[in-house]
Order: C-alpha cells, then structure tokens, then sequence
C-alpha cells in the first residue's frame, strides 16, 4: 500500500468543502458546484491513474470516486448545476451550509477513517490475509465452483416459483421492477411476507456475478460459459430493477477485478472502450425512464437528456438529512440518544444486515427500525409536497445525514469505522498479490459494498454482497488452515495465477 497521495486528497476535500460553504453562503453557484467538482475531479483523476497504472493505493481510489460520484459529480454538471439550485432553494441556509460541507467533505472523512482503522486493526487484518501461495487457482478454484453452484440453486428457486425462470428477469428489466402485487407490474408478483423475502433472495445474483467473473478463468470455466446466459440475465435483472447504484456498484467492482491486474493486457482495455460507454447509457435509460420503464424508451429524448447525470444526488440528500434531523429530531427531543445510538451503530449494525434477508414472520425478534420510513414520510411531504402516510419511496438521507438520523450525534463515527474497515480490509488483500486473481475478487467485492453503502449506508445492502462474504470467509478460512506451515516469505514466490489474468 501507498499512501503517499493521501495528504494531497485530504487537501483537495477540504479546499473543496471551504469553497463550497462560501458559495452557499454567497449564493454563487460555480462556487458550490463546478469549483468544487473540478477539484475532486481532479483529486479522482489523480487516484485512478495511481490505481490502473501503478496497481496501488485502492483505498484513495474508492474513497475518491466514493466522493466525486455520489457527492460533487451531480452539481458539478453544468447541465445539472441549475435544477441542483432549484431544488435546495427551500431548504433552510444553515442546512444548506452543512450538507454541501460534509458532502464535500466525504473523501477526507472516508481516508481518515481508514487511517484510523489501519492504526487499530491493520497488524491484525493482514495476519488473516491468506499468503498467494495458499490461493492459487489450483488449490482454491473448486471450492469456489463449489460455492457457485449452491448459490446459483438457491437463487434459481424464486426465479422458477416466481419468475418462471427467466420471465420474472425480462419483465424486471423492462419494467424496472421486481417484485409487485399479483396482476403488477412485478416481473416476481408475490403476495405474502415469505414470499417477498424469497423474492429478495435474487438479490444474491450479485454475489453469483463475482463468482462467475472469478470461474471464467479456471478449470471450470466451460461450466460458466454454458449457465453465463442465465446469470447474466438474472444479474441484468438485479442491476437494471431501478436502483442505479446496483448497476455501478457492480461495474466498479468488475473494473477493480480486471483493471487491477498486472497482467491486464490490450484486450481487456479494447473491451473497456466499449463497456464503459454502454453502462453509462444504460445508467442514463435507468434514470431518464425509471417510471415508466426500458419499454418507454423514447431515442430522442434520451439523446437530449444524455448527459444529464441522475442519481447520484449526495450532496442534496446530505442537506435533507440534516434537516430532518435538525427540524424534526432534534427540535422535538425526538434525537436518538447518543450512547445508545454509538452502541447500537457499532455492534448491532452487521446483525441488522445479516438478518435482512430473514422474515419477520420467521425471526420475530428482527429489529424493526421505522427511521428509514418515518424519513421517507418527511421526504414525500416536505420536499415533494405530496400528503401521504405511506412511504412510498427510497428517499437517501446522505451518508452522514442517515446515521444522524438512526444512530444520533455519533452514529457517524460508527459508520465511518466501518467504512474505514472496509478499506482497510479491501487493501490489504489487494496490496498483498495483485497478480492473484481470489485476493483480487477479494478485495473487489468488498469494495463493491463499500460504493453501495457510500451512497446510503443502509443495512439492505448486506443483501446482495453476503452469499459471496460467506464463501469467500470459508475459502480463506481453509487456506489458513493449509498454510499454516507455509513461511510468509511464499508471499513472494509464482502463485500460479500469473499467466491466468486478462490478457
């Protein structure tokens, strides 16, 4: 690992927040927008180049692009800048000032947090990190094949009890929806708790895709190409059912896979010519469509709308969770207390994760958080103007906006413990072996769960990324126990998957 760039990031994200604060209290708009987006354009820039060039420093890359997508991208938009001020024109200056800082602010705070991490758990983290010698395709890929083909069972049953295979995956895609009431819009149409809880078991296809990104380059890999079209179709379904961040999170962690390999070659840079292009476009249709569906897809209308980035709106979603938050908890003394909030964000928030996926039919004493709700609630009425009392929408608070909200004054130091876990975890298997394909899948689906929560650090998102946790835990786990008398000079011996990278 090289942080040497650090500093010059941290530098960037806090310039960037001073000038956006001025511009908001200044109402000048280039100043909160395109200044600040230039120079964490800049910063990201800087960060790739050392990633995909230098194959090093991973946590700067994530926490850069973390950063520049989700929280200056948006208003950075020349094309977008106007209807970004439109839209925090409501809300209150003081609001406005805090949200656009801490957006800014996001790559400083996710650095500094796996800085600190590093500090406390780095020695610890890399005594687990398995040597290359231990992972090589020839000892680790049937294992793997193994847990694929367990997952790839599972997720096949709700497809076929209520998919109908693949028809439930082309109506999602159409429609941009997953599962509905019978006679819905649902490419899945359930009509029971269990049911829905099946339903959310396609989620996993995320995890079945970077296992079978990993397979189609072992001994197994004409098993991948013949079941391929199917889950390719199912991971199309999950990536396009209307939340963007399925799709990018799943194109950056492909990209971390293949373009983080020495052994990367000008095939695989001919194919990234083309794929980048097309998930662009596909993010675009997404956005531009998402009500009505992929059916509805006018060409004109996409055309003149191409390059107005959506979905990435963290610095608008910042400010609304700290309105919330200050107006309707705080004000009312209805503020999470902060003891109980720091407890439960540290040590109850994987449990809550794990067990998304668990009815409460089932399980009944699965928390039940009514915080993402009851925000939702203020969203549609406040911001939107629309009565209701049923949330109908996945409205994001930001990343520190929603932990405010759940967890109080210092759930956002929870959040960024885990985030700068995360890292810490991410680059530590990377740094340890670029050339070895499981360290890098590794290390790419981590951060592939980093970016999702980036966005919204919300529980669900254990969902799709847990099957692949878990078999990559029972993996490792065995390869620690075989290796336990290998010397960690084998670190730098052939691992064996040298001449098996993307040539």
């Amino acid at each position: 690992m090289n942080s040497s760039y650090h500093p010059f990031y941290i530098a960037c994200s806090l310039i960037a927040a001073l000038l956006a604060a001025v511009g908001i209290v200044g109402q000048i708009p280039i100043l909160y927008g395109i200044v600040p987006g230039l120079i964490g354009g800049i910063s990201a820039g800087v960060a790739a180049v050392q990633f995909f060039r230098e194959k090093r420093d991973l946590a700067g890359f994530a926490a850069n692009i973390s950063g520049f997508v989700f929280y200056q991208a948006f208003q950075a938009n020349p094309a977008m800048l106007p209807e970004f001020t439109t839209y925090i024109a409501p809300i209150p200056l003081q609001d406005q000032v805090v949200g656009i800082v801490l957006s800014n602010l996001t790559v400083a705070m996710l650095l500094g947090a796996y800085h600190g991490v590093r500090g406390l758990l780095g020695s610890t983290i890399e005594r687990w990190v398995p040597t290359p010698a231990t992972v090589t395709r020839d000892q680790r890929d049937h294992a793997m094949a193994t847990g694929f083909v367990v997952l790839f069972t599972i997720i096949a049953i709700p497809n076929i009890l209520y998919g109908k295979l693949i028809v439930g995956s082309i109506e999602t895609i159409m429609y941009q929806r997953a599962a509905g009431a019978a006679g819905g819009l649902g490419g899945y149409n359930v009509g029971s708790e269990l049911g829905g809880s099946l339903v959310n078991i396609t989620l996993w296809t995320t995890s079945l895709f970077f296992l079978w990104v990993y397979l189609l380059r072992s001994r197994f890999k004409v098993m991948m190409w013949l079941l391929g079209p199917l889950v390719l179709i199912w991971t199309t379904a999950v990536a396009l059912q209307g939340s963007r961040t399925y799709l990018v999170t799943m194109a950056a962690g492909a990209a971390i896979y293949y373009l983080g390999s020495p052994n990367t070659g000008k095939k695989v840079l001919i194919h990234a010519c083309w794929v980048v292009p097309l998930v662009f476009a596909l993010n675009q249709a997404t956005s531009l469509f998402r009500n009505e569906g992929l059916v509805s897809v006018d060409t004109q209308e996409l055309t003149s709308h191409f390059f107005e980035i959506r979905g990435n709106e963290g610095a608008q979603a910042e400010m609304d969770g700290i309105e919330y938050f200050r107006t309707e908890l705080l004000a009312r003394g209805l503020a999470p207390n902060p003891l109980t909030g720091f407890l439960n964000g540290l040590f109850f928030r994987p449990i809550d994760g794990a067990l998304m996926i668990v009815p409460r039919s089932v399980f009944p004493w699965k928390p039940d958080d009514r915080s993402a709700t009851e925000y939702n609630l203020f969203y549609q009425n406040v911001r939107q103007g629309v009565e209701s009392d049923e949330a109908t929408l996945g409205a994001s608070a930001g990343l520190v906006g929603r932990e405010l909200v759940r967890h109080g004054f210092l759930g956002p130091l929870t959040m960024l413990f885990w985030m700068g876990l995360l890292l810490v975890v991410a680059e530590a298997f990377f740094s340890k072996d670029p050339n070895s394909d499981f360290l890098r899948i590794f290390a790419s689906g981590i951060l592939a769960f980093f970016f999702a929560q980036s966005r919204d650090f919300m529980p669900v998102w254990f969902i799709p990324f847990l099957p692949l946790m878990i078999i990559m835990a029972i993996v490792i786990y065995g390869a620690r126990n075989t290796g336990q008398g290998i010397p960690q000079a084998s670190a730098s011996l052939p691992t064996g998957d040298g001449g098996e990278g993307p040539s």
